[in-house]
């Protein structure tokens, strides 16, 4: 039998259908909360800065960058029990709690003086926030979109990234302002968010009706369970009488051969796709470029990151979301193999634009990819364990880096020492660029084991 393709055609009547009014706010509602949620997590680098010069003078740069370890933790390894909970409860509880604990959380910030104050509102408080909404946020909007969910997702996401480019500037302007100060520039963020926040939890639902599934599949193929069009919950669903999943049947789908290998790929590929981020500026450095152009790589990276997040994502849907996610993590590490024979400015700002851009692809098609490999019952706790996947390899990377930022490498405790801070202190940028692109040519590899795990078909739209 002639294998067959996995298909997503659209037309104009699909896409009317999709971005109907009711999709359309429920996407810039889930776009505002990742603005504030994960967007100003992104600011947290201006904060520790800010905190080892002031309230946490006395703290070493170690015991600092624990906030964003765990912060960044509970995002992560937390959306496996957010992934559960949502598939048992439903969306909108969840998204309540998690703004109301983020809007919390900042004006909690404002009032904290010693680490463990912080440790409680900045650490665990705002990182269980951020787990609350990201998962549920996710799901209600993979309801509204079938045949442009990737496209969906990731103009949702690319909130953070907007995010990501307007707090930092306007916490600077605050804190600094003598008129001002670090305790009202939270408060003023935190009465920034109540409408933004709002906005998420009242225009985010699951829809009452879901769109029409007439997104076609190629005969004898139903590899993607119905072609995701049992991912819309019914009216009951949206009222919470919600069937809770089995256990095992959660289990054996999530065994599955293209779970397996999906986890296991972005697992490596976090391994080695944030380096770059991190260690351009100091690359630039080290090149001997202007400070200003080296702190000025950053935000070329988050802008293209942006424009990274939803371009690729109305691709996908088209030619296949695995398969557009395995050809920009492919594109990332050979850029990222580049990157140690940049040798001019404006070669410098071209692998900025390109990774930037191809990066940003990948954390948008993660959670279509993971979408599409589960099943009804097992959306959230699917997209759950593929962000887990990456929690480990993600957090020892970003507390080891931040250490690494201000403090020097001694020979004791390997434990403490950043994969990528020990190859580029030991080895260079040129072993790093290595290690980067490596992993992330491995973590492709992987990823094109989970496609054709579901399609061995050449061809085929995955």
């Amino acid at each position: 039998m002639k294998p067959s393709a996995v298909s997503f055609p659209q037309s104009k009547e699909d896409d009317k259908k999709e971005f109907s009014l009711h999709g359309s706010l429920a996407l810039f509602g889930a776009f505002t909360g990742f603005f504030c949620t994960v967007g100003f997590f992104n600011s947290f680098g201006l904060f520790e800065s800010y905190y080892k010069t002031h309230q946490l003078v006395h703290e070493s740069q170690s015991t600092i960058s624990w906030l964003g370890a765990v912060s960044t933790f509970l995002l992560y390894a937390g959306s496996i029990v957010c992934g559960i909970l949502l598939d048992t409860f439903g969306a909108r509880i969840m998204i309540y709690l998690g703004a109301f604990g983020t809007i919390l959380s900042v004006m909690m910030v404002s009032l904290c003086e010693k680490f463990w104050e912080f440790m409680l509102s900045q650490g665990i408080l705002f990182g269980i926030s951020m787990a609350l909404a990201y998962t549920p946020v996710l799901g209600v909007i993979g309801q509204y979109f079938k045949c442009r969910r990737a496209a969906a997702l990731g103009i949702v996401i690319s909130g953070s990234s907007l995010g990501g480019v307007i707090w930092p500037i306007m916490l600077q302007r605050l804190i600094y302002n003598p008129n001002v100060g670090f305790a009202w520039a939270l408060r003023i963020v935190g009465f920034m968010m109540l409408p933004l926040l709002g906005l998420t939890c009242v225009l985010v639902r699951p829809p009452k009706k879901s769109p029409a599934c007439d997104c076609d599949m190629a005969a004898g193929d139903r590899r993607l369970h119905e072609c995701d069009c049992n991912l819309f919950t019914s009216n009951q669903e949206s009222k919470g009488a919600r069937e809770k999943p089995s256990i095992a049947v959660s289990s054996a789908h999530l065994r599955k051969p293209e779970a397996v290998l999906t986890c296991s790929a972005f697992f490596v590929i976090y391994f080695g796709m944030f380096t770059p981020l991190f260690f351009t500026a100091s690359f630039a450095r080290a090149k001997h470029f202007s400070e200003d152009l080296s702190f000025y790589t950053i935000s070329i990276m988050n802008a293209a990151s942006l424009v990274g997040r939803v371009v690729p994502g109305f691709l996908a849907d088209s030619y296949g979301r695995f398969n557009t996610c395995v050809l920009v993590t492919m594109s990332s590490g050979i850029i990222a193999f580049c990157w140690s024979t940049v040798s001019s400015l404006a070669g410098l700002v071209i692998f900025s634009l390109a990774y930037g851009f191809s990066s940003g692809a990948i954390l948008s098609l993660q959670q279509a990819c993971a979408a599409q490999i589960s099943t009804p019952k097992t959306i959230g706790r699917t997209m759950g364990i593929v962000m887990a996947s990456a929690s480990l390899s993600y957090v020892v990377f970003i507390e080891n880096h931040l250490v690494h930022l201000r403090a020097k490498i001694s020979n004791s405790g390997l434990a403490g020492i950043p994969i990528s801070g020990q190859i580029s202190e030991k080895y260079g940028y040129l072993a790093l660029s290595m290690y980067a692109g490596a992993s992330l040519i491995l973590g492709s590899t992987l990823l094109a084991a989970a496609r054709f795990k579901q399609q061995s078909h050449l061809w085929a739209v995955v």
